[in-house]
């Protein structure tokens, strides 16, 4: 793996990225729909033209939240994670950035705390339709804690 380079989706790029989704997914072209209405940009890692990882950075409420973030299994443990999480603090410094962290998502929730996320106490449930890796569609529910930065 070269160096990782991280930023916006650009239109140009919304194909490439669907190649790496299973059928019917579709994430590639609502997080594309997203970033052009506003207040949302996905942020992308590449290796090359390769596409590692990304996440959504949400603008829209009073704090912003990294929400979405996904790194391939092939290249978890790499930095990719780390690299997205920076780039997404570097567009909103000064001020704080917050995640929500899955309670079933350890590997996760150590990756933000080593950042230097803490938790609020402030936890979610949700349920969401998703299509898994094989294209099938799935129902989830989970609990999520919000992590929070300061920055700057």
């Amino acid at each position: 793996m070269t160096a990782i380079e991280v930023r916006a989706l650009a239109a140009s790029e919304v194909g490439r990225l669907e190649q790496e989704e299973p059928p019917g997914r579709g994430f590639a072209r609502a997080m594309w729909a997203a970033q052009a209405a506003g207040g949302s940009t996905l942020l992308v890692a590449w290796d090359g033209d390769r596409p590692l990882g990304s996440g959504q950075l949400d603008t829209r409420g009073a704090v912003p939240e990294l929400r979405n973030l996904r790194v391939g299994a092939a290249t978890r443990g790499r930095g990719v994670g780390t690299a997205i999480v920076r780039a997404a603090e570097e567009r909103v410094t000064p001020g704080r950035l917050t995640v929500g962290v899955a309670l079933a998502n350890p590997r996760a929730r150590a990756l933000y705390e080593r950042l230097g996320y803490r938790g609020t106490g402030e936890m979610t449930t949700s349920s969401y339709a998703y299509v898994d890796d094989a294209g099938v569609t799935r129902q989830a529910t989970e609990t999520d804690e919000r992590l929070a930065k300061g920055l700057g």
